[in-house]
């Protein structure tokens, strides 16, 4: 396979395109529960992200130049862009290098850097996700599991949300053991686009559980008041998943993006 799978939802009559990009260990199932509503007025693409989802047997070298460049490859010239988690880093960096392409950007449940630093102290601490990381090396399909858990944890509705992040994530997988996802763990680790967020010119909208435990909240505060034109809403009794959680506050944010633009 040498492109990433889309699947495309609903009619192409109401403005830009709304790509929906997801996070790690997941695909493009975990929006299913959204879909019907979005694609009512929209066209929705979902991508499948390398080694995820139908995306699984991509051919590509784990770098951020040609991940970037396959999601150049099938997205349309112009959109609205949602990212989750993993998903939202792959956002961040297409938008830094195609800014023209881009009409507004959502981040939910993700930030310009994962792990914590000196200056970014309300991180997921650096030694802790990459324990995190040794643990999936030895044991890949169990620690997701356990990942998925994480996401739901202090959310709303968690037995279902837990069933949605399991059909998502099992689906398709071919080999978790292999390099076919690991590499998202590495941008996770080594991604950090804090000065890049600052210089973005469109609207952004952060929006991330109060309750999230892979990416807590203080550090979404902390991204809001570097960008430009950021809003963020932050959901009380919302996880890591606060699309699924709270799906109608997600879908009136997105049709405010529309009614803004």
């Amino acid at each position: 396979m040498s492109t990433l799978h889309v699947s495309k939802f609903g009619q192409a009559d109401h403005g830009p395109v709304l790509v929906l990009l997801h996070g790690w260990g997941s695909s493009s199932k975990i929006w299913q529960p959204c879909i019907d509503q979005l694609a009512e007025e929209l066209h929705v693409w979902c991508v499948d992200l390398p080694g995820h989802g139908k995306s699984h047997d991509i051919c590509w070298d784990g770098s951020v130049d040609q991940g970037v460049a396959l999601l150049a490859e099938v997205l349309p010239p112009y959109c609205v862009l949602i990212g989750w988690s993993l998903g939202g880093v792959f956002a961040q960096l297409y938008i830094h290098q195609y800014p023209e392409r881009a009409q507004s950007l959502m981040l939910i449940g993700s930030t310009p850097k994962f792990v914590s630093a000196s200056d970014w102290p309300h991180a997921m601490q650096r030694s802790t996700f990459q324990q995190f990381v040794k643990q999936y090396d030895t044991s890949p399909q169990e620690t997701l599991k356990q990942f998925i858990a994480l996401q739901a944890l202090h959310g709303k509705s968690f037995k279902q949300i837990m069933l949605n992040l399991e059909q998502a994530s099992f689906s398709h997988q071919a080999d978790l053991n292999s390099i076919n996802i690991r590499w998202g763990l590495d941008w996770l680790l080594e991604v950090d686009l804090r000065k890049a967020f600052a210089a973005m010119e469109l609207p952004i909208v952060m929006f991330h559980g109060e309750n999230d435990q892979v990416s807590p909240i203080q550090v979404a505060k902390q991204a809001a008041d570097t960008g430009k034109q950021v809003t963020l809403c932050n959901l009380a009794r919302a996880g890591h998943v606060p699309f699924l959680s709270h799906s109608v506050e997600f879908i009136d944010q997105v049709n405010r993006m529309y009614a803004d633009q």
